[in-house]
């Protein structure tokens, strides 16, 4: 099991908001229609945000040899956050052996923060940093 959090001010994501491409390279469409509209939008995706921050940290990685858009954070239909893996992102947690990832987000007006829980995996004593070299 490995841990990890993160949080970020909304202002900082709003501003980001207003630059061109930022909302379509860091999220995919599933999860900009599951918060269009919403009047708390920039808390949401500053949540997104930070939980995707949150996930990579649990994984050991970063965001190294994976795409934003490799982690996804969705919602089911209450309300509860779900990962979804693709691309480098997912070969990388199947390769460390973590079974699942539990994501808990909340926001107030000022700070998105998220906590990010990864179930299974190989434990790794030795200290070593993860090497993974993505194909292609």
């Amino acid at each position: 099991m490995e841990i990890g959090v993160d949080i970020i001010e909304i202002s900082r994501i709003k501003k980001a908001c207003s630059r061109k491409n930022f909302l379509n390279r860091f999220f995919t469409l599933r999860e900009l229609e599951g918060i269009k509209g919403k009047k708390s939008f920039y808390e949401h995706v500053a949540g997104k945000y930070a939980a995707k921050e949150a996930v990579v940290k649990a994984m050991g990685t970063g965001f190294r040899n994976m795409k934003w858009k490799d982690i996804e954070i969705l919602n089911q239909e209450s309300g509860k956050p779900v990962v979804v893996f693709s691309g480098n992102a997912k070969k990388i947690f199947e390769l460390k052996n973590f079974s699942r990832i539990l994501v808990s987000i909340s926001h107030c007006e000022e700070y998105a923060i998220a906590f990010a829980v990864a179930l299974g995996g190989a434990a790794d004593e030795s200290g070593q940093p993860f090497d993974y070299e993505a194909d292609g």
